[in-house]
Protein backbone atom coordinates (compact mmCIF):
# COMPACT_ATOMS: atom_id res chain seq x y z
CA UNK A 1 0.00 0.00 0.00
CA UNK A 2 0.81 3.29 -0.83
CA UNK A 3 1.72 6.17 1.73
CA UNK A 4 -1.56 7.49 3.37
CA UNK A 5 -2.06 10.86 3.59
CA UNK A 6 -5.17 13.01 4.90
CA UNK A 7 -5.57 16.18 5.86
CA UNK A 8 -7.77 15.01 8.58
CA UNK A 9 -9.59 11.87 9.87
CA UNK A 10 -13.05 13.14 9.27
CA UNK A 11 -15.13 12.28 6.11
CA UNK A 12 -13.07 9.19 4.90
CA UNK A 13 -15.82 7.17 4.72
CA UNK A 14 -16.23 8.09 1.23
CA UNK A 15 -12.74 7.23 0.27
CA UNK A 16 -12.79 4.23 2.17
CA UNK A 17 -16.30 2.59 0.21
CA UNK A 18 -15.15 0.26 -1.87
CA UNK A 19 -13.57 -1.72 1.56
CA UNK A 20 -17.76 -2.35 1.89
CA UNK A 21 -17.66 -4.50 -0.67
CA UNK A 22 -14.54 -6.99 0.27
CA UNK A 23 -16.09 -9.78 1.79
CA UNK A 24 -14.54 -11.18 5.26
CA UNK A 25 -12.43 -7.68 5.63
CA UNK A 26 -12.85 -5.29 8.17
CA UNK A 27 -11.15 -2.02 8.48
CA UNK A 28 -11.29 1.12 10.53
CA UNK A 29 -9.34 4.44 11.27
CA UNK A 30 -8.31 5.82 15.20
CA UNK A 31 -6.81 9.01 15.73
CA UNK A 32 -3.89 9.80 17.98
CA UNK A 33 -5.65 8.76 21.30
CA UNK A 34 -6.75 5.92 19.90
CA UNK A 35 -10.37 6.63 19.47
CA UNK A 36 -12.31 5.31 16.57
CA UNK A 37 -12.89 7.94 13.78
CA UNK A 38 -14.63 5.48 11.04
CA UNK A 39 -15.29 1.57 10.65
CA UNK A 40 -16.42 -0.44 7.72
CA UNK A 41 -19.96 -2.04 7.61
CA UNK A 42 -18.69 -5.31 8.90
CA UNK A 43 -16.69 -4.00 11.63
CA UNK A 44 -19.46 -2.07 12.79
CA UNK A 45 -21.67 -4.88 12.51
CA UNK A 46 -19.49 -6.88 14.70
CA UNK A 47 -19.49 -4.76 17.35
CA UNK A 48 -23.58 -4.42 17.02
CA UNK A 49 -23.16 -0.70 15.70
CA UNK A 50 -25.64 -0.09 12.88
CA UNK A 51 -23.03 2.65 10.69
CA UNK A 52 -19.57 4.23 11.38
CA UNK A 53 -21.12 7.39 13.59
CA UNK A 54 -22.30 5.42 16.49
CA UNK A 55 -18.21 3.86 16.45
CA UNK A 56 -17.16 7.02 16.72
CA UNK A 57 -15.21 8.03 19.90
CA UNK A 58 -15.02 4.60 20.89
CA UNK A 59 -11.69 2.91 21.76
CA UNK A 60 -10.31 -0.56 21.95
CA UNK A 61 -11.15 -0.42 25.70
CA UNK A 62 -15.06 0.48 24.85
CA UNK A 63 -15.24 -2.88 22.77
CA UNK A 64 -13.12 -5.72 24.05
CA UNK A 65 -11.00 -6.94 27.42
CA UNK A 66 -8.45 -5.13 28.43
CA UNK A 67 -5.79 -7.33 27.60
CA UNK A 68 -6.89 -7.50 24.16
CA UNK A 69 -7.29 -3.86 23.98
CA UNK A 70 -3.72 -3.30 25.24
CA UNK A 71 -2.15 -5.60 22.48
CA UNK A 72 -4.09 -3.82 19.68
CA UNK A 73 -3.04 -0.75 21.32
CA UNK A 74 0.40 -1.66 21.47
CA UNK A 75 0.39 -2.26 17.51
CA UNK A 76 -1.60 1.61 17.00
CA UNK A 77 1.47 2.66 19.06
CA UNK A 78 3.88 1.33 16.58
CA UNK A 79 1.63 2.52 13.44
CA UNK A 80 2.31 6.05 15.23
CA UNK A 81 5.44 6.13 15.09
CA UNK A 82 5.70 4.97 11.61
CA UNK A 83 5.52 1.25 11.88
CA UNK A 84 3.67 -0.52 9.11
CA UNK A 85 2.83 -4.07 10.78
CA UNK A 86 2.04 -6.68 8.41
CA UNK A 87 -0.32 -9.89 8.50
CA UNK A 88 -0.51 -9.63 12.31
CA UNK A 89 -2.31 -13.22 14.02
CA UNK A 90 -4.81 -11.64 16.27
CA UNK A 91 -8.02 -12.40 18.05
CA UNK A 92 -10.91 -10.29 17.42
CA UNK A 93 -13.96 -10.01 19.29
CA UNK A 94 -17.41 -8.80 18.68
CA UNK A 95 -21.01 -8.95 19.76
CA UNK A 96 -21.14 -12.81 19.59
CA UNK A 97 -17.70 -14.54 19.14
CA UNK A 98 -14.26 -14.45 19.24
CA UNK A 99 -12.64 -15.11 16.34
CA UNK A 100 -8.91 -15.34 14.35
CA UNK A 101 -7.89 -12.44 12.01
CA UNK A 102 -4.68 -11.61 10.02
CA UNK A 103 -4.34 -7.80 11.20
CA UNK A 104 -2.22 -4.93 9.07
CA UNK A 105 -2.14 -1.46 9.98
CA UNK A 106 -0.68 2.11 8.66
CA UNK A 107 0.30 5.22 9.44
CA UNK A 108 -1.72 8.15 8.41
CA UNK A 109 0.26 11.52 7.40
CA UNK A 110 -1.37 15.00 6.79
CA UNK A 111 0.19 17.01 4.40
CA UNK A 112 2.89 18.21 6.63
CA UNK A 113 4.20 14.69 7.13
CA UNK A 114 2.99 15.02 10.79
CA UNK A 115 1.30 10.99 11.87
CA UNK A 116 -2.30 11.65 12.25
CA UNK A 117 -3.50 8.65 13.04
CA UNK A 118 -3.62 4.97 12.36
CA UNK A 119 -5.48 3.11 9.39
CA UNK A 120 -6.16 -1.24 9.75
CA UNK A 121 -7.75 -3.87 7.89
CA UNK A 122 -7.92 -7.18 9.46
CA UNK A 123 -8.99 -10.68 6.92
CA UNK A 124 -10.94 -13.54 8.11
CA UNK A 125 -9.01 -16.83 8.47
CA UNK A 126 -11.85 -18.88 7.47
CA UNK A 127 -11.04 -17.31 3.86
CA UNK A 128 -7.37 -16.64 3.90
CA UNK A 129 -6.19 -19.22 6.30
CA UNK A 130 -4.33 -20.87 3.62
CA UNK A 131 -2.20 -18.23 3.23
CA UNK A 132 -0.93 -17.53 7.38
CA UNK A 133 1.74 -19.79 8.40
CA UNK A 134 1.60 -19.05 11.84
CA UNK A 135 -2.31 -19.88 11.74
CA UNK A 136 -1.40 -23.37 9.97
CA UNK A 137 1.07 -24.12 12.85
CA UNK A 138 -1.43 -23.85 15.15
CA UNK A 139 -4.77 -25.11 13.71
CA UNK A 140 -4.37 -28.33 15.16
CA UNK A 141 -3.92 -27.38 18.90
CA UNK A 142 -6.66 -24.46 18.15
CA UNK A 143 -9.24 -26.38 16.52
CA UNK A 144 -8.68 -29.06 19.58
CA UNK A 145 -9.04 -26.84 21.78
CA UNK A 146 -12.47 -25.33 20.42
CA UNK A 147 -13.75 -28.46 20.11
CA UNK A 148 -13.17 -29.38 23.96
CA UNK A 149 -12.63 -26.77 25.71
CA UNK A 150 -15.37 -27.64 28.40
CA UNK A 151 -13.37 -30.60 29.17
CA UNK A 152 -10.18 -31.52 30.98
CA UNK A 153 -7.57 -30.66 28.90
CA UNK A 154 -3.91 -31.76 29.38
CA UNK A 155 -0.57 -30.17 27.72
CA UNK A 156 -0.23 -33.74 26.85
CA UNK A 157 -3.23 -34.21 25.30
CA UNK A 158 -2.92 -31.27 23.62
CA UNK A 159 0.62 -32.12 22.33
CA UNK A 160 -0.60 -35.60 21.03
CA UNK A 161 -3.47 -34.04 19.33
CA UNK A 162 -1.51 -31.71 17.42
CA UNK A 163 1.51 -34.06 16.77
CA UNK A 164 4.12 -32.48 18.57
CA UNK A 165 5.83 -32.47 22.02
CA UNK A 166 4.47 -30.60 25.11
CA UNK A 167 8.10 -28.09 24.54
CA UNK A 168 7.28 -27.46 20.97
CA UNK A 169 4.31 -26.47 21.33
CA UNK A 170 4.61 -24.11 24.14
CA UNK A 171 7.11 -22.80 21.33
CA UNK A 172 4.83 -22.23 19.18
CA UNK A 173 1.95 -20.60 20.81
CA UNK A 174 4.47 -18.10 22.42
CA UNK A 175 6.27 -17.49 19.14
CA UNK A 176 2.99 -16.48 17.36
CA UNK A 177 0.56 -15.38 20.12
CA UNK A 178 2.93 -14.25 22.86
CA UNK A 179 1.20 -16.46 25.23
CA UNK A 180 1.28 -20.45 26.69
CA UNK A 181 -1.07 -22.77 25.27
CA UNK A 182 -2.72 -23.19 28.52
CA UNK A 183 -2.87 -19.22 28.80
CA UNK A 184 -5.03 -19.48 25.28
CA UNK A 185 -7.23 -22.04 26.39
CA UNK A 186 -8.15 -20.02 29.51
CA UNK A 187 -9.17 -17.20 26.92
CA UNK A 188 -11.65 -19.43 25.10
CA UNK A 189 -13.22 -20.71 27.95
CA UNK A 190 -13.96 -17.29 29.34
CA UNK A 191 -15.17 -15.82 26.57
CA UNK A 192 -17.43 -18.73 25.84
CA UNK A 193 -18.99 -18.09 29.64
CA UNK A 194 -19.07 -14.41 28.61
CA UNK A 195 -21.09 -15.22 26.25
CA UNK A 196 -23.45 -17.73 28.20
CA UNK A 197 -23.49 -14.80 30.89
CA UNK A 198 -25.17 -12.52 28.82
CA UNK A 199 -26.91 -14.56 26.43
CA UNK A 200 -28.83 -17.51 29.17
CA UNK A 201 -30.22 -17.77 32.17
CA UNK A 202 -27.90 -20.14 33.19
CA UNK A 203 -26.77 -20.20 36.99
CA UNK A 204 -23.17 -18.71 37.58
CA UNK A 205 -22.02 -21.65 38.82
CA UNK A 206 -23.24 -23.59 35.75
CA UNK A 207 -21.86 -21.69 33.33
CA UNK A 208 -18.49 -22.24 35.41
CA UNK A 209 -18.61 -26.44 35.19
CA UNK A 210 -19.89 -25.90 31.39
CA UNK A 211 -16.88 -23.47 29.86
CA UNK A 212 -14.39 -26.42 31.94
CA UNK A 213 -13.59 -24.59 35.21
CA UNK A 214 -13.13 -26.79 37.84
CA UNK A 215 -15.50 -24.77 40.64
CA UNK A 216 -17.46 -21.82 40.92
CA UNK A 217 -14.38 -19.52 42.67
CA UNK A 218 -11.81 -20.65 39.83
CA UNK A 219 -13.87 -19.12 37.37
CA UNK A 220 -15.06 -15.94 39.58
CA UNK A 221 -11.11 -14.79 39.97
CA UNK A 222 -10.36 -15.79 36.31
CA UNK A 223 -12.85 -14.12 35.39
CA UNK A 224 -12.46 -10.68 37.08
CA UNK A 225 -8.90 -11.01 35.83
CA UNK A 226 -9.80 -11.35 32.23
CA UNK A 227 -12.47 -8.81 31.99
CA UNK A 228 -12.13 -6.54 35.23
CA UNK A 229 -15.62 -6.88 36.76
CA UNK A 230 -16.99 -10.24 38.22
CA UNK A 231 -19.51 -12.40 36.21
CA UNK A 232 -22.42 -11.38 38.10
CA UNK A 233 -22.08 -7.81 37.32
CA UNK A 234 -22.09 -8.53 34.04
CA UNK A 235 -25.36 -10.39 34.40
CA UNK A 236 -26.91 -7.58 35.71
CA UNK A 237 -26.11 -5.19 33.01
CA UNK A 238 -28.52 -6.93 30.38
Amino acid sequence: MTKLVFNSLSGLAQSFATLDLIPDTHAWVKDRSGRFTYGNSLFCQRFGFQDSSALNGKTDYDLAPADMAERYRSDDDSALKGVVITDRLELIGGAASVEWFLTSKWPIYNSADDIIGSFAISRHLNRSEDKAIPFRELSAPINYIRQHFAAEISMADLARASNLSISALERRFRKHLDKTPHQYLNEVRLQHAHKLLVTSDKAIGTIAIDTGFCDHSHFTRAYKKHFGTAPRDNRTRR
